[in-house]
């Protein structure tokens, strides 16, 4: 393959305090579905062919472990993997056989200039039993990273993995691997971390449907319900998990094409409504929703851990 690009994203990895906890809020909170569980691993399902979209795996400490991304063959995981050797990318191994009980496949591992861990993976198996539960969520969207070296990732993104620049807003880069508006966004931050992961859902009435069911379940919105103004222009509700994980459910994000013209920050600070519309009192995230979203939340608790300290930090946030 000439020019060989991922396709989309397929699912994060995430380090977890308590796996029995995050797998049961998953399944009857977030309405994903348990694949399968393996010591201290549990995959997850959304209502779409892809074979899980979230990984949970119980460690000492919190943390995004991996994001995983989709090529269309094992042609392009190759000439992927070559391309990341050529530019000097932190490449893990050469492209090899995927763990069956995670969906098998092909495909490598290798990490951004922030260190992030990223697969690319081709020929996972997948699911044939997609329903429509508007509901739940189908897959996930996008991924939205911390960056401290923005430039320096940027360039990774699209000149390894052959992302496309969406946006700018002044605080973010919006960047996309697919007619979706984008599939990674990264935002200006002191070190990196996971920002948020947005889930799709099928329309408003099924976003909806998700955002009283978490009610239902006493977890408080910190962001939205609202349409962001900015890039994307998507309809939204942000949460955090047990673990103190921002999420998101998102629906009706732009759909664009190579004829798409891309803006900077001026553009979207000029336009009316920011930073966001019809979201009520919550136009922006609550204090305990930016602290998640900026990595704070899970740092703080793992430095408590790390000293001893069981405090739990997450509470003590949506208390304030």
């Amino acid at each position: 393959m000439s020019d060989p690009r991922v396709t989309g994203l397929r699912n994060v990895d995430l380090a977890v305090y308590d796996l029995a906890q995050s797998a049961q809020f998953y399944k009857d909170h977030w309405a994903l579905s348990e694949v399968s569980r393996n010591g201290d691993s549990a995959l997850m399902r959304a209502t779409g062919e892809e074979h899980h979209v979230v990984a949970l795996h119980q460690r000492p400490r919190a943390g995004i472990i991996s994001v995983t991304f989709a090529a269309p063959d094992k042609a392009a995981v190759d000439g992927l993997h070559a391309k990341a050797l050529g530019v000097g990318a932190a490449v893990a191994s050469a492209p090899h056989a995927l763990d069956a009980a995670a969906g098998g496949g092909y495909g490598f591992e290798l990490s951004s200039p922030e260190g992030q861990v990223l697969r690319i993976s081709s020929d996972v198996a997948a699911h044939a039993d997609v329903t429509q539960d508007a509901a739940k969520p189908s897959r996930i969207n996008h991924v939205v990273l911390n960056a401290a070296r923005m430039d320096d990732q940027m360039r990774f993104f699209c000149d390894v993995l052959g992302f496309k620049f969406s946006d700018f807003n002044g605080h973010m880069n919006f960047i996309r691997c697919s007619r979706n508006h984008h599939s990674i966004a990264l935002a200006q931050s002191e070190g990196a971390s996971l920002n948020h992961v947005a889930f799709e859902m099928e329309n408003f009435d099924g976003l909806m449907s998700g955002v009283g069911r978490m009610r239902m379940g006493e977890h408080e919105v910190g962001w939205g319900v609202g349409r962001h103004a900015g890039p994307g222009q998507n309809i939204f509700s942000y949460f955090v998990d047990p673990n103190g994980y921002a999420i998101e459910y998102t629906t009706e994000v732009d759909q664009v094409d190579d004829t798409y013209v891309s803006h900077d920050g001026s553009y979207w600070t000029a336009r009316p409504l920011r930073p966001c519309s019809w979201a009520g009192r919550k136009t922006v995230p609550t204090d305990w929703m930016h602290h998640a979203m900026a990595g704070k939340t899970i740092e703080e608790r793992n430095a408590q851990l790390a000293a001893g300290n069981c405090d739990d930090v997450i509470s003590e946030k949506m208390a304030s």
